[in-house]
């Protein structure tokens, strides 16, 4: 077992903790509070987000989600940016009546110092910065002294030279080992991150699905996956609806839930510790069961 992820949070007089690595594949819902996220599910195009949010959230717990990932600007390619008042306003009032209403740990997706403040007083635990602490440099000085978990993200988006009408954008593969180089990245930013003050058992790392890396390096990265072990972090694996999958699949964003789930499979088999979806109820099953064969063959007893 890698760590203990110590969600500790106190919910109408409840104390909340101890999600624990290595016992099962944790799954972490999206809730993308926004207008234009890739996969078409951002509940700015709703009539009302905080019922929406209330409405989604409920079914991914009943689905079985162990996280809430909460996001305010979408990071898909050419997305618009979101000035760091705005984002508060769209997430702020979503993570506080999820928060009052349900018993579950909330992280905060995005990469601005600003938002990850007031998410964590709102009652955010872990904070999912997809730029790995670097955008904002106020960032990991956040993260220190809330003492919350931190998912820290590998992106080449600075390459990106090529624009897909499958979505995303890719430049082409130049023959280096590009996973050992993936994981000497995730190595300095977390040290970065580590010399901050920041303790090693709250680090998570992301590879990075999609972020700036080619179809065929994303799916050897996920085919891969286990040679970033050796770091000692929780893995997390983002593959969910992402455009890799269309264009190994041929398929639209909306068909992507056997790609998606695919993906997932073969994450957790080597060595995924979270899976970050948009499919909650498909994604539990299907972890559910690869668990029950690799890590609990007495699982079918009751």
């Amino acid at each position: 077992m890698i760590s203990v992820l110590k969600l500790c949070f106190e919910n109408n007089l409840r104390l909340m903790c101890a999600i624990q690595f290595g016992q099962k594949t944790l799954i972490m819902g999206i809730l993308n509070v926004t207008p234009d996220s890739f996969s078409g599910d951002g509940l700015m195009s709703t009539p009302d987000v905080i019922n929406s949010a209330i409405e989604r959230a409920s079914k991914f717990i009943e689905a079985g989600v162990d996280i809430l990932d909460i996001g305010g600007e979408s990071t898909r390619p050419g997305a618009i940016y979101v000035h760091p008042t705005e984002e508060i306003n769209r997430v702020i009032p979503v993570i506080k009546i999820l928060r009052d209403r349900f018993s579950i740990p909330l992280s905060i997706d995005t990469t601005k110092a600003d938002v990850a403040r007031e998410a964590v007083q709102a009652g955010a635990t872990i904070i999912n910065d997809v730029s790995g602490l670097i955008t904002d440099p106020q960032m990991v000085d956040i993260v220190q002294r809330s003492k919350t978990h931190v998912v820290i993200m590998h992106s080449h988006q600075n390459q990106f030279i090529v624009q897909s009408d499958r979505g995303g954008q890719y430049r082409s593969t130049n023959g280096y080992d590009f996973v050992a180089e993936i994981g000497h990245d995730i190595e300095k930013m977390t040290l970065h991150a580590i010399s901050h003050g920041v303790h090693k058992s709250r680090i998570i790392i992301d590879p990075g699905i999609g972020f700036g890396k080619t179809v065929e390096q994303n799916i050897q990265l996920i085919y891969r996956l286990d040679q970033l072990k050796y770091m000692g972090y929780p893995i997390l694996l983002g593959a969910s609806r992402k455009s890799f999958i269309g264009h190994a699949t041929d398929s639209a964003v909306h068909k992507r839930l056997g790609g998606s789930i695919a993906a997932g499979v073969v994450g957790i088999l080597k060595g995924a510790d979270i899976l970050r979806v948009h499919d909650v109820e498909e994604t539990v099953q299907a972890a559910k069961l690869i668990d029950c064969m690799t890590r609990d063959p007495n699982c079918t007893d009751s």
